[in-house]
């Protein structure tokens, strides 16, 4: 579990995201369920074989570590943004939800990161529940 320090909750969940996203793009799925507390249905097997066929599938080479730039910059109608990470606090304040949204050579490839962070007391619970989704 992550300490849960107020006002420095989006450093804490981007740096512990960060290295997941980091261990995905090398292909150490193993890092990613050593840092969460719970896997819900995970394994390393589940992980590699979304993570992989889907680079197969889609003839992508590799997945970009977190500090690649995302180059998809749409311009919307409306003036909004495309929003490669984000972090929100659940309506009922159990936590917070962070995703984010993977890139090959800084575009996106449909593979989206989802963790939660759930309070428990001092500390965040950090669940990987949904996981990696497309």
């Amino acid at each position: 579990m992550l300490k849960y320090i107020i006002g420095k909750e989006k450093k804490i969940i981007k740096k512990l995201s960060r290295e997941i996203v980091n261990a995905i793009a090398i292909g150490n799925y193993k890092i990613i369920l050593e840092k969460v507390d719970d896997t819900k249905n995970w394994n390393i097997d589940i992980l590699s074989e979304v993570i992989d066929c889907f680079k197969e599938d889609n003839d992508l080479g590799e997945i970009d570590s977190y500090d690649v730039e995302c180059t998809f910059k749409p311009n919307y109608k409306d003036d909004s943004q495309y929003i490669q990470e984000d972090i929100f606090t659940f309506n009922d304040n159990s936590g917070f939800g962070y995703e984010y949204h993977l890139t090959t050579n800084g575009d996106p490839n449909d593979l989206v990161l989802n963790i939660e962070f759930l309070f428990e007391g001092e500390y965040l619970k950090v669940v990987f529940e949904s996981g990696i989704t497309v």
